[in-house]
């Protein structure tokens, strides 16, 4: 009787373990594999920031109002291209101005009054010299004219004294030893008259001398009065000056006019406040910020680092490659900046410019994949210090 399932039966007989040890070996091929990429591979690391941006190599400029004002002309467009010290907005600064023409109109006043008043000094400094000169003449003349009186009294006194012994002895008559005597008395009275006309006269030199010099004297007074006020309008003028000037809104630097706020013509303006940026000419840079535990002792100058721009989608457009070249010290905001160089290749695929936003993640390291397996089970059972339990906390403390 024949067997039933006969082709069942013949292929359960020729069916022996080659495919299963076939599979199994497959099986620990790949397993072999997998555990050598497991714990010998190398997977890189990255960090990514927060938030990432492009900058100018040279930090933008602000452009804030240094005064209180209304605005007198507002000429700024977006990406108006200005060089340093162009005017940017104009202030109103007309009251500085009517100050300012004042205390000119008031120096103009002054100086021409000094130059008077110098060469009124000066005048007066001649005449007293001159003055000097002729008193000391007519005191010269005064002297010479009491010297010859005094010599005539000499003689008019020696004569009297001789005709007196002469007229004792009969010599002479009597009335010319009288006559001698009345000559005598008269030239010693013009002497002394002489004598007193030289004291008068030296006197009143030095009387006119002395009203002379007070007078100079008062007159330099006043023009060191008029120079102090000439020099108080030239501070003032100076000042003023300086505070037109405070109200004229220069570039701080040749750039591209990146923001302006949107003021016309006659709104008031508080000191301080921004009214452009100014962003300069330059390359690009990309700036990104990161947590510190991210970055301090990890992220070096010269790391490899990818940039995917928030408006340009990275499967379309890209990465741009980039390398550290500089990491800030200090924590600003709770956030650590990090500078990076971007590849010349990366940024011509892309219109780069300043303020494109987006993220960029560094390649810190390189490990393998059962490194990574095990720092993340060890982040994972660290225990918080939530659910370290009271009384070890206290056992800790203590110790």
């Amino acid at each position: 009787m024949p067997t039933r399932f006969v082709r069942t039966t013949r292929s359960l007989a020729h069916d022996g373990g080659r495919r299963a040890l076939l599979g199994f070996g497959a099986a620990a091929l790949l397993l072999a594999a997998w555990l050598s990429w497991f714990l010998f591979g190398h997977v890189t690391v990255y960090e990514v920031s927060r938030q990432a941006r492009l900058e100018v190599q040279q930090s933008a400029h602000p452009v804030a109002a240094l005064v209180q004002s209304r605005i007198a002309t507002n000429p700024l467009v977006l990406g108006q291209e200005v060089r340093a010290g162009d005017l940017l907005i104009e202030l109103d600064a007309q009251a500085e101005n009517l100050k300012l023409k004042e205390e000119q109109s008031r120096l103009q006043t002054l100086l021409p009054r000094i130059a008077s008043l110098r060469k009124e000094v000066a005048a007066l400094e001649q005449a007293a010299a001159r003055e000097r000169a002729s008193a000391q003449a007519a005191a010269l003349g005064a002297s010479s004219r009491t010297r010859e009186a005094a010599a005539a009294a000499d003689f008019a006194r020696e004569n009297e004294r001789r005709l007196r012994e002469e007229s004792a002895i009969g010599g002479v008559a009597q009335i010319e030893a009288v006559r001698a005597q009345s000559e005598s008395l008269k030239l010693a009275a013009a002497r002394d008259a002489l004598a007193a006309e030289q004291r008068r006269l030296s006197t009143d030199a030095e009387a006119r001398a002395f009203q002379q010099e007070a007078q100079v004297e008062s007159l330099r007074r006043m023009i060191l009065s008029m120079q102090g006020d000439a020099l108080a309008a030239e501070s003032t003028i100076a000042r003023l000056r300086e505070e037109i000037e405070r109200h004229a809104v220069r570039a701080p630097v040749s750039g591209t006019i990146a923001d302006v706020a949107v003021l016309r013509t006659g709104a008031y303006v508080a000191a301080g406040q921004k009214l452009a940026t100014v962003v300069p000419h330059g390359g690009l840079i990309i700036v990104g910020d990161f947590a510190p535990a991210a970055v301090l002792g990890r992220i070096h100058p010269g790391q490899p680092a990818r940039l995917r721009l928030d408006g340009f989608p990275w499967a379309q457009y890209g990465m741009i490659d980039a390398r550290v070249v500089r990491v800030a010290g200090e924590v600003r905001d709770g956030l650590v900046r990090v500078e990076f160089e971007p590849a010349r290749q990366g940024a011509a695929r892309l219109p780069l410019q300043h303020g494109l936003p987006g993220s960029i993640e560094v390649g810190i390291e390189e490990v393998s994949p059962a490194q990574l397996v095990m720092r993340a089970a060890g982040r994972f059972d660290t225990p918080t210090p939530a659910a370290v339990p009271a009384a070890v906390r206290e056992m800790a403390a203590t110790q």
